[in-house]
């Protein structure tokens, strides 16, 4: 009698951890869908507004999330190791970094916003319409970063279905917030762009929150008065590592405005169909970064226990679950995107060079799965330079270079531009490997 094949165990546990979190990361994604609906109908002003606030905005997440992947690597080595308290005071000292990260960004963005606004290029009336979202916005930056760190925390022990339901109900608060603050109601008549706001303001105090009053029943994550304690050397060893993730994101980011300067100036169908493309990409990047946290996770987890073993699997799984739902999303969408492209643009050159470009992504998204995947897997492995080096050298070498000869100098245009991003995954992707390969890249904690 033939034997059936059963999933293995490591390959469940890694889509039990990835599925919520990609989850956590749509709706994460959605606060920002439902603040463009309704700020829209505030007219084209106002949505310039929220663009120029969304550049920093973003930045600041990025710095967010990347000191959240240190709580994240020190807290699920603990957890492997069932050392609570150890996990809990990396908890405690992550907090504090990144409450001091949020403290100082919002300051600036507070004491500069109108050379902040005017670096964007909001001048003006644009300007006075930006100032009050902005200074709200940006003004809560300490917010933001507890809140992401409180979800890094949940994610590190394996836990991401809780941060998937609250964002659940963020989301459901959000959008009654959004309308009733915008537009009012009754004899209240909203407040417009404040409104808006104010109602992610309070959508995100309520989840983190909620984060906060769930950790308290997680043995691991639960803060006492005496984990409440200072180490100057455990604090000093999350900076060291914090810092190059941290520069990784910024250079990503960096790099991003500038080849994204160089589009620009190709035409408005070009830069129409670039962000069209890219925010159908954002289903499988997501899907990827899903699989990235679930990486984290286990493999810091794996080798908190000393199982070098699981470590080698844990990688191969969760790389090879993301490479293959990553492709198979983009080829859904390519082959979708003749009649997907209706919903942006009925101009046909926009949407015969959207399917160009989509086809140019389905060749870069297992590279970009692996780039996406060894991030965290090396990170989590206890290096975090060698993911900010390769970062750099990908975005500033290959990607913006390439975008600069190719797309700009040599004038191949826009699948130029999706060639040089699938060139930067396939050299990153290929260092990574080589990394894994010919270095010990499980090593300790600095």
């Amino acid at each position: 009698m033939a034997s059936t094949w059963k999933i293995p165990m490591e390959a469940r546990r890694i889509a039990n951890i990835a599925l919520p979190a990609i989850g956590e990361a749509y709706l994460q994604n959605l606060l920002g869908v439902v603040d463009a609906f309704f700020i829209a109908k505030l007219g084209l002003t106002a949505i310039d507004a929220v663009g120029v606030t969304n550049v920093y905005s973003m930045t600041y997440i990025g710095v967010f999330i990347a000191v959240s992947t240190t709580i994240s690597v020190f807290l699920s080595r603990a957890v492997g190791a069932k050392d609570e308290a150890r996990g809990r005071s990396a908890i405690w000292h992550g907090l504090l970094i990144v409450v001091l990260i949020g403290l100082i960004l919002s300051i600036i963005s507070l004491v500069f916003t109108q050379p902040l606004l005017h670096i964007m290029g909001a001048d003006g009336v644009l300007r006075r319409t930006a100032l009050p979202y902005f200074s709200i916005l940006l003004g809560i930056s300490p917010l933001i970063a507890l809140f992401t760190a409180q979800s890094a925390a949940f994610r590190a022990i394996g836990d991401t279905k809780t941060p998937l339901h609250i964002g659940l109900e963020m989301n459901i608060l959000h959008i009654v917030l959004d309308y009733f603050l915008i537009f009012g109601i009754g004899s209240f008549h909203g407040l417009g762009l404040k409104g808006a706001a104010l109602a992610m303001v309070i959508a995100r105090l309520y989840a983190f929150l909620r984060l906060w009053m769930k950790s308290r029943h997680h043995p691991a994550l639960a803060l006492h008065r005496a984990d409440l304690t200072l180490s100057s050397g455990l604090s000093w060893r999350m900076i060291k590592f914090a810092v190059p993730t941290t520069l990784e994101r910024l250079s990503m980011r960096l790099g991003q405005v500038l080849y994204f300067g160089l589009i620009v100036r190709m035409g408005v169908a070009v830069y129409a169909t670039h962000n069209i493309a890219g925010t159908f990409t954002t289903f499988a990047s997501t899907i990827g970064s899903g699989f990235a946290v679930a990486a984290t996770s286990t493999i810091g987890q794996a080798i908190g226990s000393g199982n070098k073993e699981a470590v080698t699997t844990y990688r191969f799984w969760s790389y090879l679950e993301a490479a293959v739902s990553m492709t198979f999303v983009t080829m859904i969408l390519w082959s979708l995107s003749p009649w997907l492209g209706l919903l942006f643009t009925h101009d046909r050159q926009v949407i015969h060079l959207l399917f160009i470009i989509l086809a140019i992504d389905i060749v870069s998204q297992p590279f970009l799965a692996a780039v996406l995947v060894d991030t965290s897997a090396i990170q989590a492995g206890g290096n975090s330079r060698f993911p900010m080096i390769t970062t750099m050298v990908g975005i500033w070498l290959i990607r913006t270079l390439g975008v600069y000869i190719f797309a700009w100098r040599l004038q191949f245009g826009l699948p130029a531009v999706w060639a040089s991003i699938a060139t930067d995954n396939a050299l990153r992707a290929g260092l990574f490997l080589w990394y894994r390969r010919n270095r010990p890249w499980v090593r300790k904690l600095p």
